[in-house]
Protein backbone atom coordinates (compact mmCIF):
# COMPACT_ATOMS: atom_id res chain seq x y z
CA UNK A 1 0.00 0.00 0.00
CA UNK A 2 1.26 3.52 -0.78
CA UNK A 3 2.39 5.42 2.31
CA UNK A 4 1.05 8.83 3.29
CA UNK A 5 3.57 11.63 3.19
CA UNK A 6 4.06 13.84 6.21
CA UNK A 7 2.29 17.20 6.11
CA UNK A 8 4.47 19.89 7.69
CA UNK A 9 1.63 22.46 7.41
CA UNK A 10 0.32 22.35 11.02
CA UNK A 11 3.84 22.81 12.43
CA UNK A 12 4.46 25.70 10.06
CA UNK A 13 1.23 27.35 11.22
CA UNK A 14 2.31 27.05 14.88
CA UNK A 15 5.75 28.46 14.04
CA UNK A 16 4.27 31.46 12.23
CA UNK A 17 2.06 32.19 15.22
CA UNK A 18 5.15 32.21 17.43
CA UNK A 19 6.87 34.62 15.04
CA UNK A 20 3.92 37.01 15.20
CA UNK A 21 3.93 36.75 18.99
CA UNK A 22 7.55 37.93 18.90
CA UNK A 23 6.33 41.01 16.97
CA UNK A 24 8.49 40.34 13.91
CA UNK A 25 7.78 42.55 10.92
CA UNK A 26 5.05 41.55 8.47
CA UNK A 27 7.62 41.21 5.72
CA UNK A 28 9.83 38.87 7.77
CA UNK A 29 6.83 36.65 8.52
CA UNK A 30 5.88 36.68 4.81
CA UNK A 31 9.39 35.58 3.80
CA UNK A 32 9.51 32.78 6.38
CA UNK A 33 5.99 31.65 5.53
CA UNK A 34 6.74 31.47 1.81
CA UNK A 35 9.82 29.30 2.29
CA UNK A 36 8.25 26.95 4.85
CA UNK A 37 5.05 26.40 2.88
CA UNK A 38 6.95 25.81 -0.35
CA UNK A 39 9.08 23.20 1.42
CA UNK A 40 5.90 21.60 2.77
CA UNK A 41 4.45 21.43 -0.77
CA UNK A 42 7.74 20.01 -2.07
CA UNK A 43 7.65 17.14 0.42
CA UNK A 44 4.00 16.38 -0.31
CA UNK A 45 4.00 16.70 -4.09
CA UNK A 46 7.44 16.85 -5.67
CA UNK A 47 10.11 15.00 -3.73
CA UNK A 48 11.28 11.72 -5.22
CA UNK A 49 14.36 9.74 -4.09
CA UNK A 50 17.25 10.22 -6.51
CA UNK A 51 18.14 6.52 -6.34
CA UNK A 52 17.54 3.36 -4.32
CA UNK A 53 19.92 4.54 -1.58
CA UNK A 54 18.27 7.95 -1.13
CA UNK A 55 15.84 8.71 1.69
CA UNK A 56 12.16 8.11 0.85
CA UNK A 57 9.61 10.88 1.36
CA UNK A 58 9.11 11.38 5.11
CA UNK A 59 6.03 9.93 6.79
CA UNK A 60 6.73 11.57 10.16
CA UNK A 61 8.32 14.82 11.29
CA UNK A 62 11.32 12.93 12.71
CA UNK A 63 11.98 11.44 9.27
CA UNK A 64 12.73 14.80 7.64
CA UNK A 65 16.41 14.46 6.78
CA UNK A 66 19.17 16.65 5.48
CA UNK A 67 18.73 14.91 2.09
CA UNK A 68 15.17 16.24 1.79
CA UNK A 69 16.30 19.77 2.56
CA UNK A 70 19.25 19.58 0.18
CA UNK A 71 16.93 18.31 -2.57
CA UNK A 72 14.58 21.23 -1.92
CA UNK A 73 17.35 23.85 -1.90
CA UNK A 74 18.77 22.40 -5.13
CA UNK A 75 15.33 22.45 -6.80
CA UNK A 76 14.76 26.03 -5.64
CA UNK A 77 18.16 27.08 -6.99
CA UNK A 78 17.43 25.50 -10.37
CA UNK A 79 13.94 26.98 -10.53
CA UNK A 80 14.83 30.49 -9.34
CA UNK A 81 18.32 31.59 -8.31
CA UNK A 82 21.13 30.86 -5.82
CA UNK A 83 20.17 34.01 -3.92
CA UNK A 84 16.57 32.91 -3.50
CA UNK A 85 17.66 29.39 -2.51
CA UNK A 86 19.99 30.92 0.09
CA UNK A 87 17.08 32.90 1.56
CA UNK A 88 14.95 29.73 1.73
CA UNK A 89 17.82 27.89 3.42
CA UNK A 90 18.02 30.58 6.12
CA UNK A 91 14.25 30.57 6.66
CA UNK A 92 14.09 26.78 6.98
CA UNK A 93 17.00 26.73 9.41
CA UNK A 94 15.05 29.13 11.61
CA UNK A 95 12.01 26.84 11.39
CA UNK A 96 13.97 23.76 12.46
CA UNK A 97 15.69 25.73 15.23
CA UNK A 98 12.21 26.41 16.61
CA UNK A 99 11.14 22.77 16.26
CA UNK A 100 14.17 21.68 18.30
CA UNK A 101 13.57 24.41 20.91
CA UNK A 102 9.93 23.31 21.20
CA UNK A 103 11.14 19.71 21.64
CA UNK A 104 9.23 18.54 18.60
CA UNK A 105 12.53 17.25 17.25
CA UNK A 106 15.57 15.83 19.05
CA UNK A 107 18.03 16.41 16.21
CA UNK A 108 18.30 19.36 13.85
CA UNK A 109 18.29 18.00 10.26
CA UNK A 110 20.27 21.03 9.04
CA UNK A 111 22.91 20.99 11.80
CA UNK A 112 25.75 20.06 9.40
CA UNK A 113 24.21 21.45 6.21
CA UNK A 114 25.94 24.34 4.44
CA UNK A 115 24.09 27.14 2.62
CA UNK A 116 24.41 27.42 -1.16
CA UNK A 117 27.30 29.63 -2.19
CA UNK A 118 26.39 32.96 -3.67
CA UNK A 119 28.17 34.32 -6.73
CA UNK A 120 29.44 37.87 -6.48
CA UNK A 121 26.85 39.86 -8.39
CA UNK A 122 27.01 43.61 -8.75
CA UNK A 123 23.51 45.06 -8.50
CA UNK A 124 23.40 47.81 -11.13
CA UNK A 125 22.91 51.29 -9.76
CA UNK A 126 20.34 53.53 -11.42
CA UNK A 127 21.91 56.10 -13.76
CA UNK A 128 21.10 59.75 -13.09
CA UNK A 129 19.56 60.07 -16.56
CA UNK A 130 17.10 57.24 -15.80
CA UNK A 131 16.21 58.75 -12.43
CA UNK A 132 15.42 62.10 -14.02
CA UNK A 133 13.16 60.44 -16.61
CA UNK A 134 11.45 58.43 -13.87
CA UNK A 135 10.78 61.49 -11.75
CA UNK A 136 9.22 63.30 -14.73
CA UNK A 137 6.38 60.74 -14.64
CA UNK A 138 5.34 61.82 -11.11
CA UNK A 139 5.25 65.60 -11.64
CA UNK A 140 1.46 65.77 -11.70
CA UNK A 141 -0.80 67.03 -8.92
CA UNK A 142 -3.09 63.99 -8.76
CA UNK A 143 -3.15 61.64 -5.79
CA UNK A 144 -1.26 58.84 -7.56
CA UNK A 145 1.50 61.23 -8.69
CA UNK A 146 1.84 62.71 -5.18
CA UNK A 147 2.02 59.23 -3.63
CA UNK A 148 4.45 57.79 -6.17
CA UNK A 149 6.72 60.85 -5.97
CA UNK A 150 6.90 60.54 -2.18
CA UNK A 151 7.71 56.82 -2.43
CA UNK A 152 10.36 57.14 -5.13
CA UNK A 153 12.02 60.11 -3.42
CA UNK A 154 12.12 58.20 -0.11
CA UNK A 155 13.72 55.17 -1.74
CA UNK A 156 16.49 57.21 -3.34
CA UNK A 157 17.00 59.66 -0.47
CA UNK A 158 17.12 57.14 2.39
CA UNK A 159 17.99 53.70 1.00
CA UNK A 160 15.20 52.13 3.07
CA UNK A 161 14.16 48.58 2.28
CA UNK A 162 10.87 48.05 0.45
CA UNK A 163 9.02 46.62 3.45
CA UNK A 164 10.49 49.26 5.78
CA UNK A 165 8.91 51.92 3.61
CA UNK A 166 5.53 50.31 2.89
CA UNK A 167 4.73 48.94 6.37
CA UNK A 168 4.54 52.38 7.92
CA UNK A 169 1.90 54.38 9.79
CA UNK A 170 1.23 58.11 9.40
CA UNK A 171 2.76 58.72 12.84
CA UNK A 172 6.09 57.30 11.66
CA UNK A 173 6.70 60.42 9.54
CA UNK A 174 8.15 63.46 11.32
CA UNK A 175 8.20 66.48 9.00
CA UNK A 176 9.67 68.72 11.69
CA UNK A 177 12.80 66.61 12.17
CA UNK A 178 12.72 65.17 8.63
CA UNK A 179 12.95 61.54 9.74
CA UNK A 180 11.02 58.35 8.99
CA UNK A 181 10.76 55.80 11.79
CA UNK A 182 11.13 52.29 10.37
CA UNK A 183 11.14 48.75 11.70
CA UNK A 184 14.13 46.94 10.25
CA UNK A 185 15.55 43.46 10.46
CA UNK A 186 15.63 41.72 13.85
CA UNK A 187 12.69 43.98 14.84
CA UNK A 188 14.98 46.97 15.43
CA UNK A 189 13.49 50.45 15.14
CA UNK A 190 15.57 53.29 13.73
CA UNK A 191 14.99 56.86 12.58
CA UNK A 192 16.03 57.44 8.96
CA UNK A 193 16.71 61.06 7.91
CA UNK A 194 15.60 62.53 4.58
CA UNK A 195 16.24 65.81 2.77
CA UNK A 196 14.18 68.91 2.04
CA UNK A 197 12.96 67.73 -1.37
CA UNK A 198 11.66 64.47 0.09
CA UNK A 199 10.07 66.35 3.00
CA UNK A 200 8.18 68.54 0.54
CA UNK A 201 7.03 65.50 -1.44
CA UNK A 202 5.82 63.79 1.75
CA UNK A 203 4.00 66.92 2.91
CA UNK A 204 2.22 67.18 -0.45
CA UNK A 205 1.36 63.48 -0.34
CA UNK A 206 -0.11 63.63 3.18
CA UNK A 207 -2.36 66.54 2.17
CA UNK A 208 -3.42 64.67 -0.98
CA UNK A 209 -4.05 61.50 1.03
CA UNK A 210 -6.40 63.31 3.43
CA UNK A 211 -8.41 64.64 0.48
CA UNK A 212 -8.34 61.21 -1.19
CA UNK A 213 -9.73 59.51 1.92
CA UNK A 214 -12.15 62.33 2.64
CA UNK A 215 -11.08 62.79 6.26
CA UNK A 216 -8.10 63.94 8.32
CA UNK A 217 -5.28 61.45 8.69
CA UNK A 218 -4.63 59.95 12.10
CA UNK A 219 -1.28 58.77 13.41
CA UNK A 220 -2.29 55.10 13.63
CA UNK A 221 -3.49 54.97 9.99
CA UNK A 222 -1.39 53.18 7.38
CA UNK A 223 0.75 55.65 5.47
CA UNK A 224 0.23 54.40 1.90
CA UNK A 225 -3.12 53.81 0.15
CA UNK A 226 -4.33 52.66 -3.25
CA UNK A 227 -5.19 55.29 -5.87
CA UNK A 228 -8.44 53.74 -7.10
CA UNK A 229 -11.44 55.45 -5.48
CA UNK A 230 -13.15 52.07 -5.23
CA UNK A 231 -10.26 50.84 -3.08
CA UNK A 232 -9.70 53.93 -0.98
CA UNK A 233 -9.43 51.80 2.16
CA UNK A 234 -6.97 49.32 0.65
CA UNK A 235 -3.36 49.54 1.79
CA UNK A 236 -0.67 50.06 -0.81
CA UNK A 237 1.60 47.07 -0.15
CA UNK A 238 4.97 45.82 -1.42
CA UNK A 239 3.20 44.21 -4.38
CA UNK A 240 1.52 47.49 -5.29
CA UNK A 241 4.86 49.32 -5.18
CA UNK A 242 6.34 46.75 -7.55
CA UNK A 243 3.51 47.25 -10.03
CA UNK A 244 3.76 51.02 -9.67
CA UNK A 245 7.49 51.01 -10.38
CA UNK A 246 7.00 48.79 -13.42
CA UNK A 247 4.35 51.17 -14.79
CA UNK A 248 6.44 54.30 -14.12
CA UNK A 249 9.48 52.77 -15.84
CA UNK A 250 7.37 52.02 -18.91
CA UNK A 251 6.09 55.61 -18.92
CA UNK A 252 9.65 56.92 -18.57
CA UNK A 253 10.93 54.68 -21.36
CA UNK A 254 13.67 53.18 -19.19
CA UNK A 255 14.54 49.54 -18.39
CA UNK A 256 12.58 47.92 -15.53
CA UNK A 257 13.86 48.68 -12.05
CA UNK A 258 13.62 46.75 -8.80
CA UNK A 259 13.00 48.70 -5.56
CA UNK A 260 16.21 47.28 -4.04
CA UNK A 261 18.27 49.01 -6.72
CA UNK A 262 17.44 52.29 -4.99
CA UNK A 263 19.17 50.99 -1.85
CA UNK A 264 22.33 50.18 -3.79
CA UNK A 265 22.12 53.52 -5.60
CA UNK A 266 21.76 55.36 -2.29
CA UNK A 267 24.85 53.61 -0.89
CA UNK A 268 26.80 54.41 -4.07
CA UNK A 269 25.81 58.09 -4.06
CA UNK A 270 26.59 58.36 -0.35
CA UNK A 271 30.10 57.00 -0.76
CA UNK A 272 30.63 59.03 -3.93
CA UNK A 273 29.84 62.20 -1.97
CA UNK A 274 32.34 61.23 0.73
CA UNK A 275 29.81 60.21 3.38
CA UNK A 276 31.20 58.23 6.32
CA UNK A 277 30.76 54.47 6.64
CA UNK A 278 29.51 54.82 10.23
CA UNK A 279 26.71 57.17 9.18
CA UNK A 280 25.85 54.92 6.23
CA UNK A 281 25.53 51.91 8.54
CA UNK A 282 23.29 53.83 10.93
CA UNK A 283 21.00 55.12 8.17
CA UNK A 284 20.66 51.78 6.37
CA UNK A 285 20.35 49.68 9.52
CA UNK A 286 23.40 47.51 8.81
CA UNK A 287 25.03 45.86 11.81
CA UNK A 288 28.04 44.53 9.91
CA UNK A 289 30.68 46.35 7.88
CA UNK A 290 30.54 43.43 5.47
CA UNK A 291 27.35 45.00 4.12
CA UNK A 292 29.26 48.17 3.21
CA UNK A 293 31.61 46.05 1.11
CA UNK A 294 28.74 44.17 -0.53
CA UNK A 295 26.72 47.28 -1.37
CA UNK A 296 29.83 49.29 -2.12
CA UNK A 297 30.64 46.87 -4.94
CA UNK A 298 27.88 48.43 -7.01
CA UNK A 299 29.58 50.99 -9.28
CA UNK A 300 32.79 50.72 -7.25
CA UNK A 301 34.80 50.91 -10.46
CA UNK A 302 33.08 54.17 -11.35
CA UNK A 303 33.88 55.66 -7.94
CA UNK A 304 37.51 54.58 -8.31
CA UNK A 305 37.68 56.26 -11.72
CA UNK A 306 36.31 59.54 -10.34
CA UNK A 307 38.64 59.35 -7.34
CA UNK A 308 41.61 58.83 -9.65
CA UNK A 309 40.67 61.91 -11.67
CA UNK A 310 40.94 63.91 -8.44
CA UNK A 311 44.03 62.19 -7.07
CA UNK A 312 46.13 61.18 -10.08
CA UNK A 313 49.78 61.27 -8.89
CA UNK A 314 51.10 62.25 -12.32
CA UNK A 315 48.49 64.97 -12.87
CA UNK A 316 49.39 66.51 -9.53
CA UNK A 317 53.08 66.29 -10.31
CA UNK A 318 52.73 67.93 -13.73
Amino acid sequence: MPTERYDLGPMVASWLRSLRARNLSDNTVRIYSNAANKFRDFLLEEYEPADSKAKPAPEELEEIHREHLEAYVTATMQRTSPSNAHNHYRSLKTLFNWLVEEEELDLHPMRSMKPPSLPEVEVPIIPDAHLKKLFVTVRGKGYAERRDAALLFLFLDTGVRLSECTDRKVGDVDLDLNVLRVLGKKSKWRSVPFGRTTAQALDRYLRAAAKHKGKPLEEDMWLWWGADRRHVYHRFTVWGVGQMLKKRCEEAGIPPLHPHQFRHTFAHQWKLAGGSDDDLMRITGWSSREMITRYGASAGTERARIAHQKNSPLDRLM
